[in-house]
């Protein structure tokens, strides 16, 4: 565990039990709206990640396909079982939050955040955000007794990167993930599993998710064994509601952009501000492909494939030819923005077609 993450967490276990009460009127609406905002680094860079049509890994429709990870060791517990709930490990007042969702076949991503607003300067009158978005695949699945399964993560990484930036008055500096911190293994506990010998400590990160303190684990939960972290769940939307939400908050950012580039008087605020709107859209369409991906069948997605592959590259060149108009100037990087954008937002709308 970082030093960062280390100091972090003595701090709020010391308060976590006051907070717990606040918790319960926030209710698990607010992991769905943190990870929707979650901040990128793609500011002004006018290379759009969604040139990999998608961030979860191998797209061939064999890597869409649910690992269901039965074996003759394994129960009653799913891949699919898991990617039916959204995972929140926080500190519940709104100063931090590590989120994520796991899929059907093991994969997993999310994002964590720290908000420092007492940390400002001329530069950064706002405060500081600690950030990290990230991704990895979990696997074998086995049951450890009636209310008690583990799972391996087989890999992780950090996906955003690693240099710090301001927007909007705020600097944001790289971090690391924090739930899934050095977790080589982490349990699922069921609703039943009694806390009776349960440590202490996990009680308090479990509890957030309590009305009161009960002789048994109420909601279903996961566990860092590693770093005695308790990660608690909420529903998780419908595949079409989470695409739908996914496209709305890339909309209103889109228009929020749109209405600053409209005040810009200077050409690389302009550039900074088409590239946020790139940013946005495409967060949004990498996480509405990937809902695509894991919530068709096997002929529809290869179908999409080859339907996204073609958008790709129309879209490129479509942006190439509207900013050869301004080649060599400094509008040049706008006009590219501006299309990236534009045609991205839209590709997303056109995607909700298939949660109908």
């Amino acid at each position: 565990m970082s030093k960062r993450h280390s100091k972090r967490k003595q701090r709020n276990i010391s308060i976590i039990l006051i907070i717990i009460a606040l918790v319960l009127l926030a209710g698990c609406g607010i992991y769905f709206l943190m990870n929707k905002n979650s901040v990128d680094e793609n500011n002004g860079n006018n290379n759009s990640s969604t040139a990999s049509i998608g961030s979860s890994g191998d797209n061939s429709a064999e890597a869409k396909k649910a690992d269901d990870n039965k074996d003759d060791n394994s129960s009653d517990i799913t891949f699919e079982d898991l990617s039916k709930y959204y995972y929140t490990f926080s500190s519940g007042a709104g100063g931090w939050s590590d989120d994520f969702s796991i899929e059907k076949d093991g994969y997993f991503h999310g994002s964590y955040h720290d908000s420092e607003m007492g940390d400002t300067s001329d530069e950064h009158p706002n405060g500081s955000v600690y950030f990290c978005q990230y991704e990895g695949h979990f696997e074998n699945i086995q049951k450890i007794d009636e209310y008690t399964f583990s799972m391996t993560m087989k890999d992780i990484k950090v996906t955003n990167d690693q240099n710090e930036y301001v927007e909007d008055g705020m600097l944001f500096i790289p971090s690391e993930p924090y739930a899934l911190n050095n977790a080589k293994e982490v349990q699922i506990y069921l609703p039943g599993k009694p806390v009776d010998g349960m440590d202490e400590e996990l009680q308090m990160w479990l509890s957030i998710n309590y009305q009161d303190q009960k002789d048994t684990v109420e909601k279903f939960s996961l566990v860092n064994v590693n770093e005695n972290q308790g990660i608690t769940t909420c529903e998780r939307m419908s595949a079409k509601e989470e695409a739908q939400s996914s496209y709305d908050s890339a909309k209103n950012s889109y228009d929020y952009y749109g209405q600053q580039l409209q005040e810009a008087t200077a050409t690389p605020e302009m550039v900074e501000i088409t590239g946020a709107q790139v940013k946005e859209a495409d967060y949004a369409l990498n996480d509405i492909w990937r809902l695509v991906k894991y919530n068709v069948d096997e002929d529809t997605y290869n179908k999409a494939l080859a339907e996204q592959r073609q958008w790709l590259k129309d879209r490129d060149a479509q942006a190439e030819k509207d900013a050869a108009e301004f080649e060599g100037g400094t509008f040049e990087p706008v006009m590219y923005n501006d299309t990236v954008a534009s045609m991205t937002l839209e590709r997303c709308k056109e995607l909700l077609k298939y949660f109908e």
